[in-house]
């Protein structure tokens, strides 16, 4: 089936012409069947797998309506500060050309910049939970400005323990209101809040929740001792890729990143939510730039995180539910794209230590990712420079040569999985 224009779509030539200078022709489903809903200022529920389009889909229906004079400023709810520095970002490339005015404010960044922001006029705000109602209590946010709010990754946000602050915030903005619900999965405290504040809202549902048609997932069976082992030998089979490594916890992303260095294994980086926020970035940006050509990171990178062009995920401990694993999954095969997966099973594996995951209730001055921490601290965070980049490729060579023996499942190695 052919896919739909974004000129077929109603939109005004300037947000047409806005969107395409972004690099957006064609609508994902998503966005074509949310974004008439959105202009008309229904409320909206959207169940959609990430990577599907799901922000230009709520974007590009907000701009309309602020355009038109129908939506004074409109509040956008993340749970983590990188997803709120991402949707900011995309929200302002596809309407540049209608130069909206766009900030984010989140923890771990100076709050006085923030305050700085706000201070002049704006038409979008994207903002973590803790830290919009660290801003109010100071007095220098008018929640009754915002005549319409999007939850972004909805579940994630109850997830992470933000309930009672998306509710506070909700009740401060204006009982008039469109209220827009981005979520992967629709349970019951999604339910709950929908039922309390969207009257007769519309339900779109894209697809199952299941992987996408374009990933390929291979289990990889493995005795505990022998996981580092072929860890290296999969990259090293598959140098020139971007590969995103995922580890069960914030000690053990530091661990697996240091033993990869010492291994003679370069362009090693690593996200952990005890990084300071401006590392996160510089780390985020490096892989997405191809300065950096593995990211071993905690579950902080599995939702929402806008890298295109992953081309295989490692699960190197197991995800701690089902969701978790198809969030992680969904970083790669984004947006119609071919994507690897290789999980790493290892049945002798030990059990975490007691209290090695535990959840503190930080707010967002500290973390605004909650899941997975631990007490590890950050030292050596980030992404270690390195120099001799591969010439035609997208990262430089590993170093480490590819020893004997392997696992029970596919053949990492193989040729075929190669660009």
């Amino acid at each position: 089936m052919d896919k739909m224009k974004f000129s077929d779509l109603s939109l005004t030539d300037k947000t047409v012409n806005s969107i395409n200078n972004f690099g957006y022709t064609e609508a994902t489903e998503v966005q074509e069947k949310a974004i008439p809903h959105i202009i008309r200022g229904k409320n909206l529920i959207v169940r959609s797998q990430t990577g599907s389009g799901k922000t230009a889909a709520f974007g590009i229906g907000l701009m309309e309506r602020i355009a038109s004079g129908s939506t004074n400023k409109s509040l956008i709810l993340v749970p983590t500060r990188e997803l709120a520095v991402q949707v900011c970002a995309e929200l302002r490339g596809i309407s540049q050309v209608r130069q909206l005015k766009i900030y984010a404010v989140y923890g771990g960044a100076p709050i006085n910049l923030q305050l700085k922001d706000l201070s002049k006029r704006y038409e979008m705000l994207v903002a973590t939970p803790g830290r919009l109602l660290d801003i109010y209590r100071r007095g220098k946010l008018n929640m009754s400005e915002f005549n319409s709010i999007v939850l972004d990754e909805a579940d994630h946000m109850l997830d992470m323990g933000f309930q009672q602050e998306v509710l506070s915030i909700m009740d401060l903005l204006p009982k008039s209101k469109q209220v827009l619900l981005f979520s992967a999965t629709v349970d019951s405290a999604i339910k709950k809040i929908a039922s309390r504040y969207m009257p007769d809202p519309i339900m779109v549902e894209i697809g199952e929740m299941k992987i996408v048609s374009t990933i390929k997932e291979e289990k990889a069976e493995m005795p505990f001792r022998e996981k580092f082992d072929n860890l290296q030998k999969i990259l090293h089979a598959n140098s020139g890729q971007k590969v995103l490594v995922f580890a069960r916890t914030k000690r053990g992303v530091i661990k697996l990143r240091k033993m990869l260095s010492r291994n003679g294994i370069e362009g090693i980086g690593m996200l952990q939510g005890d990084m300071p926020q401006a590392r996160r970035i510089r780390v985020l940006d490096m892989f997405k730039n191809d300065e950096l050509s593995t990211l071993i990171a905690t579950n902080v990178a599995s939702r929402g995180l806008h890298i295109d062009d992953v081309d295989l995920i490692i699960n190197y401990d197991e995800a701690e539910t089902k969701e978790t694993h198809l969030h992680r999954v969904g970083r790669t095969g984004r947006m119609g794209a071919q994507g690897r997966v290789i999980n790493f099973f290892s049945p002798d594996q030990p059990l975490p230590k007691r209290g090695q995951n535990r959840r503190p209730r930080g707010r967002d001055g500290g973390q605004d990712n909650r899941a997975g921490r631990d007490s590890t601290d950050n030292r050596n965070a980030g992404g270690r420079r390195f120099s001799g980049r591969r010439p035609g490729g997208r990262g430089p060579r590993r170093n480490q040569k590819p020893g004997q023996g392997g696992y029970r499942g596919s053949n990492p190695h193989s040729g075929q999985h190669r660009r």
